[in-house]
This record gives C-alpha cells, sequence and structure tokens, in this order.
C-alpha cells in the first residue's frame, strides 16, 4: 500500500481548517467531525475524539476511504487487541458498501462536497 497522501489548500473548504492541522497531518483539535455521515434517521453531527487512532476512526466512520491509507499502513497485520486484520476488514467493508451502491474507485476519488454559497447575491 502507498504512503497516505498529502494535503493540499485545494483539500480543505477553508484555509482556516487547513491551519489547524500540523505539519505532520495531526489535529490541532479536539474533536473531530463528520458532516453528514450519521445514519439517514439521525440529522445531528457526528463527533468524536481527535485521539483516536486511524483504526478506531475506520471503526466509527462511515466514510471510510479517507482514513483506510494509514488503516492499512498501521493496521495490516494481525492485530492482537483488535483479533484480526482491521486493514483487511475495514478494505472489505468499504469494497462491499461501494458495490451495493453501484459505484466505482473512481466515484469514489472524485467525490466533492457540493460547494455552498455564501451571502445574499446583488440585485440587479
Amino acid at each position: 500500500m502507498n504512503a497516505p497522501p498529502k494535503y493540499t489548500s485545494a483539500d480543505f473548504l477553508k484555509n482556516s481548517y487547513r491551519s489547524n492541522r500540523g505539519k505532520l497531518d495531526v489535529p490541532a483539535e479536539r474533536f473531530i467531525s463528520y458532516p453528514g455521515a450519521s445514519p439517514e434517521s439521525d440529522t445531528s453531527l457526528l463527533l468524536g475524539w481527535a485521539g483516536w487512532n486511524h483504526r478506531d476512526q475506520a471503526d466509527a466512520l462511515a466514510g471510510l476511504r479517507g482514513v483506510m491509507p494509514w488503516v492499512h499502513q498501521w493496521y495490516g497485520g494481525h492485530d492482537e487487541e483488535w483479533d484480526g486484520n482491521p486493514a483487511e476488514e475495514f478494505q472489505t467493508d468499504l469494497d462491499n458498501g461501494r458495490m451495493e451502491r453501484g459505484l466505482s474507485e473512481s466515484d469514489l476519488a472524485n467525490w466533492r462536497p457540493e460547494k455552498k454559497t455564501r451571502g445574499n447575491k446583488k440585485s440587479a
């Protein structure tokens, strides 16, 4: 598995989001949010602890693809605490979910959040 990709300013909706990440891609905040990742019946924002390792994030996260490079890197072998291979299990979950929804790997790679417009449009 390749090393995780490096982030650029284009990967963030706002520069302030990027400035909260360190050089080592370690969150400076205490919590992480997963907008839109809650079940359809729950409209509240899904929050997690910023101290979770990538295996724990994958366990809690509906959007697995974003953390999978790190799960493969750090949890690609047998994990005694997990009693299995987390990377293989999460990759299987991701692949099955993608196939159930009729999505290709490139569909996931090319997806971007909907851009929100700011303020009111000026009247002519």
